[in-house]
């Protein structure tokens, strides 16, 4: 009965980007209500606060507008618009970073300066090299390292146990150290927990 009804949703769904394509602007609209509660409930639960998650979904939506008035497919419309709500959402987190202990780069008593660039210098390698991850170790290694965010509440928001966010930490780290090699193991800035 599910399989059924979601392929007639995806069926009613390639209508409505038909639609959109062919100049009827009602269809876009309709594609917002329907799908708007489902992806500010994920926004939610990735941003964890209501502004940002509706920021998240409101770029999502302008993303969406953009991609559908070109000609690219779209095999399921509501996945395809939950991983751009998702992308969304990491990406404003990512705007925000926050200075962890994580990622503490604190210079020595050396030179201020040298060691203030070197810093900014790790922290963008560190969050291009997370930015790159798999999915799976990017979402907690963005929450966990670049916003401090502590992992029984990466848990909740991605509605995943405590365990399995410990160890997507854990090999994501490994995965993070592997690619930067060791400008990242040097000074110890990413110990596992």
């Amino acid at each position: 009965m599910e399989r059924m009804r979601t392929a007639a949703l995806t069926a009613d769904d390639a209508a409505l980007v038909a639609a959109f394509r062919a100049g009827e602007p009602s269809a876009f609209e309709v594609i917002v209500r329907r799908y708007y509660p489902r992806l500010m409930l994920a926004a939610e639960r990735r941003c964890g606060e209501s502004a940002l998650a509706d920021d998240a979904v409101q770029a999502a939506f302008i993303r969406a507008h953009r991609y559908l008035q070109g000609r690219g497919e779209i095999a399921n419309l509501g996945g395809w618009l939950y991983r751009v709500v998702s992308n969304c959402a990491l990406d404003l987190l990512a705007a925000e970073r926050k200075p962890h202990a994580e990622l503490d780069l604190a210079a020595g008593a050396g030179a201020r300066q040298q060691g203030e660039l070197e810093r900014h210098e790790l922290r963008a390698l560190v969050a291009d090299g997370i930015e790159k991850l798999p999915e799976v170790y990017r979402e907690p290694l963005t929450l966990k390292d670049l916003h401090g965010v502590e992992a029984r509440e990466i848990a909740a928001r991605l509605g995943d146990n405590l365990h399995s966010v410990k160890s997507r930490l854990a090999r994501g780290r490994t995965e993070l150290r592997r690619r930067l090699g060791p400008v990242l193991t040097k000074g110890g800035y990413l110990e596992d927990e």
